[in-house]
Formats: C-alpha cells, sequence, structure tokens
C-alpha cells in the first residue's frame, strides 16, 4: 500500500472494512495470526490515519480516499520533480562533457536488428518531436512495424518475410504526446504498404509531407539524438549538438515539401490519393499496387478528373490539382 506498511497491513485494513466495530481477537481469528501481530499491525495503521479506535475496542476503518489521496498527491508531484531533475541533470551533463568527449557524439550502428532496436530507444527517449526522412526499401524493420517493441527474433522473421519493405513507421506517442512529422519520397511511395501505413499515421496524428528529391532516411528525437543510415545495413547514431543539424536539415526539407493528404476539399478520398501517388512519379500499375485496384481503375479515374478540370495532359491535371486545393 505504502513504503511503511508491510504486506499483513494491507490485510488487516480489509478485515477492519470488513468487519466494522470487531476488535483485536476477531480480527486476529478472520486474518489468521496471533492477537499481538495483529494489535501491532493496527498500530501501524493508526500511525498512517487508516485506522482509530472506535469504542468497547473495537476498530474502525478510515475513508481510504480521505487518508491516502493526498498522500498519493505528494508522492506523484516528488516524482514529477525528479523526473524534471533528472532530465535537467542528463542535458548539463551531455552539453558540459561534449567538448572532452567528442568521440562520444557519433556512433556506428552496424547490422539490422542493432539498427531497429535503437530506432525504437530513439524513439522511446523523445520528450517532444520525432522528425524523420522516409525513403525506400529497408533491410532493418517493414513498413507496417516501425516503431514497434520487438525481438530481435521477431525482426529477423519479418525481415525475412518481406525484405523490400521501407524503414519508417511514425505513430502518435500516445504516453507523452510526442508530435511526429515525417518527409517520404517517391521510393518510399511506391513500398507494398506505404500508402496504407501512412494514412494510418494521418490518423493517429501525425503530419506527413512528400518531397519530390530523394531523401537519406534519418530519424531526430528532439535535437538530442538523431539516427542517419548510411548503407542498408548500418547507421550513425548522433548526440547534440551534431542532432541538431540533422533537424534543421529537416526543416529545410519539410518547408518546401507538399503536404501528403489534404482534408476538406470536396475530392473523393480514392481520387485524391490517386493525384499524390501520380504526382510522386508512380506508375499507374505501381499505383493501382497501393490502392488495391487494378491499373484499369486508375486510368478511369485519372481521365474524370481530367474532364473535371479540361486538362488534356496529366501535366496539366497536376497544375489543376495544385491551384484547386485537391494536393
Amino acid at each position: 500500500m505504502f513504503y511503511d506498511l508491510v504486506p499483513l497491513d494491507e490485510a488487516v485494513y480489509r478485515a477492519v472494512i470488513a468487519f466494522p466495530a470487531a476488535g483485536v481477537d476477531r480480527l486476529a481469528d478472520e486474518v489468521g495470526w496471533p492477537a499481538a501481530v495483529i494489535a501491532a499491525s493496527l498500530d501501524r495503521l493508526a500511525d498512517t490515519g487508516l485506522v482509530h479506535p472506535g469504542p468497547d475496542g473495537a476498530v474502525i476503518a478510515s475513508p481510504p480516499e480521505l487518508v491516502l489521496g493526498p498522500r498519493l498527491a505528494r508522492s506523484r508531484e516528488q516524482l514529477r520533480r525528479s523526473e524534471e531533475l533528472l532530465a535537467q541533470f542528463a542535458e548539463i551533463y551531455h552539453r558540459e562533457m561534449a567538448p572532452a568527449r567528442g568521440h562520444d557524439l557519433v556512433e556506428l550502428i552496424d547490422g539490422p536488428e542493432s539498427v531497429a532496436h535503437r530506432l525504437l530507444q530513439l524513439e522511446y527517449s523523445a520528450q517532444r518531436t520525432i522528425r524523420a526522412f522516409q525513403s525506400g526499401a529497408n533491410q532493418a524493420i517493414p513498413t507496417a512495424d516501425t516503431f514497434e517493441e520487438s525481438t530481435g527474433h521477431d525482426l529477423s522473421e519479418r525481415r525475412g518475410q518481406d525484405e523490400a519493405d521501407a524503414l519508417e513507421r511514425v505513430r502518435h506517442h500516445p504516453v507523452t504526446g510526442v508530435v511526429y512529422r515525417i518527409v517520404v519520397d517517391t521510393a518510399f511511395l511506391q513500398e507494398p504498404a506505404a500508402t496504407r501505413a501512412l494514412q494510418k499515421r494521418l490518423e493517429e496524428g501525425a503530419q506527413v509531407r512528400v518531397a519530390d528529391e530523394p531523401l537519406r532516411k534519418i530519424a531526430v528525437a528532439d535535437d538530442a539524438t538523431a539516427m542517419v543510415q548510411i548503407s542498408d545495413h548500418a547507421s550513425v547514431m548522433l548526440r547534440w549538438p551534431l542532432a541538431a543539424l540533422a533537424g534543421e536539415l529537416f526543416e529545410a526539407v519539410w518547408a518546401s515539401a507538399r503536404p501528403f493528404v489534404v482534408k476538406g476539399t470536396g475530392l473523393d478520398p480514392m481520387d485524391r490519393q490517386i493525384l499524390q501517388l501520380m504526382l510522386a512519379g508512380l506508375t499507374d500499375q505501381a499505383l493501382a499496387h497501393q490502392l488495391g485496384t487494378s491499373a484499369r481503375t486508375v486510368q478511369r479515374r485519372l481521365r474524370a478528373l481530367m474532364e473535371t478540370t479540361g486538362a488534356t495532359t496529366r501535366m496539366q491535371l497536376g497544375w489543376h490539382a495544385y491551384r484547386r486545393g485537391w494536393v
């Protein structure tokens, strides 16, 4: 119950509640311990205010919410202050130690399983934001499974099932309220599960944009830590202040990228997705595969959009789509 009570005290308090106005002997019979042991337990409970003496040797239980509520509130406040101090001390430590230990600013992570686990650690270390570039096929974590708590064995099995899946799956952090922003490129959008995964991330609160130029995979937690992929099987971890440079790079690309989905346009959701993927450079066949339909259906819907806008080419259709706010 609390640090100054022992497990027996909980059993005794439950008995006091269950048998109102019972004395020490009756409580000893119910709990199954000697009367002297029960009396000592009642003394500890009385010290906390959970019980008090009644008439004729009876023991009366106090309302637990009135006694324990304030103590819980104080404990929560102490924990919150301890967490704040930990964060402050960690920031000061890494800032002050960085000049003397420059080699600790960069760490090589080799092997898909090591990269996957360090990516998970980076995500759950974030306090404010996760910013990431997503691009192309990846050997570490499939598109639909990134940032999921997994064992190395699980990762090996999934990697064997789908070697072509892409790196990042971004989801809203439910505990700390971390905000996710992600930029994807054409290579990522061509991955089989990309559109479905990004749509789910959008529904969970992530912000997603599309860049026309190829991207190198990075993930930045606040400005404290960043992971940069340098090959299919290796990445480097950057710590502050180098991680802040990765964050500045992200912001520059984010500013010029276009939103992945624009809501409230009045356009059919599938037509909007078709336009998004068409502008990203996907072929009709790849686009149809992403949306789970046929290339003929994609072509039919594109022709209908061209008729609606009066466009004679897909380039003109893209221009009209930008002008009307469809993408």
